[in-house]
């Protein structure tokens, strides 16, 4: 499913919801909007909001019986927050712009900050996950208000879920008088208590996904290769002399897969080019060398146009002994064959070297092509001519092999694949709104760090009025552009290349 087919369906969901909702305001007019007001229920335009207040008692008394716990637990947090964690995001924040802004700086220790949108640069099946895990993040993020705020006695109004297109947010209402009769320190507490359960969560997500291998272990084998789960509609490894379903993949041009990391490392190395090491004498009893022809982009051509199983490979000199054959010399041959027992490589880092007897034979291709041999268990190589991105996006894999057919309807690497994107989203919640931008819980963390300033300094309302503007529309007006530019990046940019 692409981009464009998930925003039809996101229109459609919401043209939809806007046609019963204004059918039903017009035809039953007053049971409809008792039913609203009961449920909580209201409807917009590409949003709808759901609040309620079923919740307030529980997390009040959650929050009372562990008071000795959180009242720590929010101390630790907000001096974490204010001092580490408010810092790191002004400094990923100016470090983003001068690396996408001054081509001259190139800061290699910057983290990697970019919108994700199913569709675009994750696919668009995994809509759920993505929509659980901004779901998860935003309602622990807010129960972090809800819970300090409840230390401190502040009446907390309604929780609720506000969903803009397909991007949940919740959010909780406090009583402004209570909040605002507190001192400056226990505002900050709660301001900060959110992002401080952000920080928290994408600690915790982190250590389930580096740990889930051993909590599986009883159920799932591991470390024994990965195994093909399914594949895009596009992929061109899905063919009759390709990948199939439930292939055990054991190495990729001789880079041994234990497990899913190795699998992206070896298609990482994948662009390593290497020839294959191959005797003499087969050389001597296969070569089909026609004339050599060269075409326009320097890649020879060896091989007769009609053979599609040859290739042409060129013979690298070793660097390290003195060799009667000399590179420019070629061969046609067929790599199946030639990688049927094993596969040697040979490369330029090791200096082309092979073992006795034997030459090296790098195929002839382009910049753009590469030869990528997949080892499989219990069946033969399969040889790809293409690009290692092509595996890494359109080939599924798993890392788990279920010991009982009883669980093999359900894979760790669902959980997996929700922590990862539950640390990325909480994070990314946690960074931007510990920043000074207006709506956030940065706008209020500034404007009372401010006041803390003030009191310090002996200043009057002026003075604090003066630097909460200047420092939230400094910060909104940089924050802001930001995220329309990474949206813009990622869809009309990375997804154009």
């Amino acid at each position: 499913m692409s981009f464009t087919v998930l925003c039809s369906f996101v229109l459609a969901f919401y043209v939809v919801l806007w046609f019963f909702d204004s059918f039903f305001k017009s035809c039953m007019h007053y049971p409809y909007y008792a039913f609203l007001e009961g449920t909580g229920l209201k409807i917009g335009v590409f949003n709808f909001t759901w609040k309620t207040t079923a919740f307030n008692r529980f997390i009040y008394r959650w929050s009372k019986n562990l008071t000795r716990v959180l009242r720590k637990w929010f101390n630790f947090g907000f001096i974490f927050a204010i001092a580490l964690f408010l810092p790191f995001a002004i400094w990923t924040l100016l470090n983003f712009i001068f690396e996408h802004f001054h081509e001259s700086i190139q800061i290699n220790s910057v983290p990697e900050v970019k919108a994700m949108l199913p569709g675009v640069n994750i696919p668009a099946s995994d809509f759920w996950v993505y929509f659980m895990a901004i779901g998860f993040s935003s309602i622990f993020h807010e129960l972090g208000h809800a819970a300090a705020a409840a230390q401190e006695d502040v009446q907390l109004l309604t929780v609720g879920v506000y969903v803009f297109a397909i991007i949940p947010i919740a959010f909780v209402e406090l009583n402004t008088e209570h909040l605002n009769s507190l001192s400056i320190t226990k505002r900050l507490k709660i301001y900060c208590a959110g992002v401080w359960h952000n920080i928290a969560l994408a600690f915790i997500a982190m250590l389930l996904f580096f740990s889930a291998p051993i909590l599986f272990s009883i159920a799932y084998k591991t470390d024994i290769g990965v195994r093909v789960t399914g594949f895009t509609s596009d992929s061109p490894l899905k063919n009759p002399r390709g990948l199939e379903d439930s292939d055990v993949i054991l190495s990729i041009n001789g880079c041994p897969i234990k497990n899913a990391k190795d699998w992206s490392y070896c298609l990482h190395v994948a662009h390593d080019r290497y020839g294959i090491c191959t005797s003499a004498e087969y050389i001597a009893q296969n070569d089909e060398i026609m004339m050599e022809t060269i075409k326009e982009n320097d890649v020879v051509e060896c091989c007769r146009k009609d053979d599609l199983y040859s290739f042409c490979f060129e013979y690298m000199e070793p660097k390290s002994v003195v060799d009667t054959v000399l590179a420019g010399q070629y061969s046609c041959l067929k790599p199946r064959d030639m990688v049927k027992s094993k596969l040697t490589k040979c490369t330029e880092a090791n200096g082309y070297t092979c073992p006795r007897n034997m030459h090296c034979l790098k195929p002839s291709l382009n910049n753009q092509t590469y030869l990528l041999i997949i080892e499989r268990k219990d069946n033969h190589a399969v040889l790809y001519l293409g690009l290692p991105y092509d595996l890494h996006k359109t080939v599924f894999v798993d890392q788990y092999f279920p010991r009982s057919a009883i669980i093999s309807f359900f894979s760790p690497m669902q959980f997996e694949k929700l922590l990862r994107y539950i640390f990325i989203f909480s994070l990314g919640i946690g960074l931007l709104n510990v920043l000074p931008c207006y709506g956030t819980d940065g706008h209020h963390i500034a404007r009372n760090m401010i006041q803390w300033l003030a009191l310090y300094l002996n200043k009057n309302g002026d003075f604090i009025t003066f630097f909460t503007v200047f420092t939230v529309v400094v910060g909104t007006g940089i924050t802001v552009p930001i995220l329309l530019y990474l949206f813009y990046k990622a869809i009309f940019i990375d997804n154009y290349y």
